[in-house]
């Protein structure tokens, strides 16, 4: 192992215990216990404070057609080798509004999102994104890998088509009915309702 990838090394593998599966009838896939990366985050570098945090640059509500999705901006900090690192960004977001329905934790959801976002930049729970990787341990465990079929999301993908971030098991079913049958997440949604709406399109569903 070279020294460049101890922390993706040990940051990759996620228990079981902290994995929960999910199937809501049109997806299903691999959901991470946000506690287990903070968990993690305190194991590799130390308190929150102390040895990681993370700074909030926005927090906003953007409108999509009918639907309304909060989306929050961080910075993530870490303390390695006794210096901080530059800021590793996230994006997270999450239906505050939809259908008729609304949530009063779409802000508390895109900030465990955004984290994720973070997170997965320095391989923290890397095994889950990306199978191909295989050590001893995740070809015992085994994998999921998203897959696409002529520009199309295959149910059982949580990952934006588009820049690979994790999608939230909500945010991808709606994308999923959407946005042409792709897995988008929130900015690359609001991306594609303005290019669908540029060309005259509706804007959703």
């Amino acid at each position: 192992m070279t020294e460049n990838l101890k922390i993706y090394e040990a940051g990759r593998s996620v228990p079981q215990e902290a994995q929960k599966q999910f199937n809501n009838g049109r997806f299903s896939g691999t959901d991470i216990n946000p506690m287990w990366r903070i968990k993690k985050l305190t194991e590799l570098f130390g308190p929150a404070g102390i040895g990681w945090y993370y700074k909030i640059l926005s927090e906003r509500a953007e409108t999509v057609g009918d639907t309304v999705m909060a989306i929050v901006d961080l910075e993530l900090y870490i303390k390695y080798n006794n210096e901080w690192s530059m800021p590793i960004y996230g994006t997270g977001g999450n239906v505050l509004l939809a259908k008729g329905r609304a949530s009063d934790e779409g802000y508390k959801m895109a900030l465990t999102d955004a984290l994720s976002v973070a997170c997965k930049a320095l391989g923290i729970g890397a095994d889950i994104y990306y199978s191909k990787d295989k050590t001893k341990y995740t070809e015992q465990q085994g994998g999921q890998e998203p897959r696409y079929d002529n520009g199309r999301s295959v149910p059982g993908s949580t990952v934006c088509r588009k820049c690979g971030c994790e999608v939230d098991p909500e945010n991808a079913a709606y994308s999923y009915e959407n946005c042409g049958g792709m897995i988008l997440c929130p900015e690359h949604q609001k991306a594609y309702f303005d290019w669908k709406r540029s060309r005259g399109g509706n804007q959703s569903a």
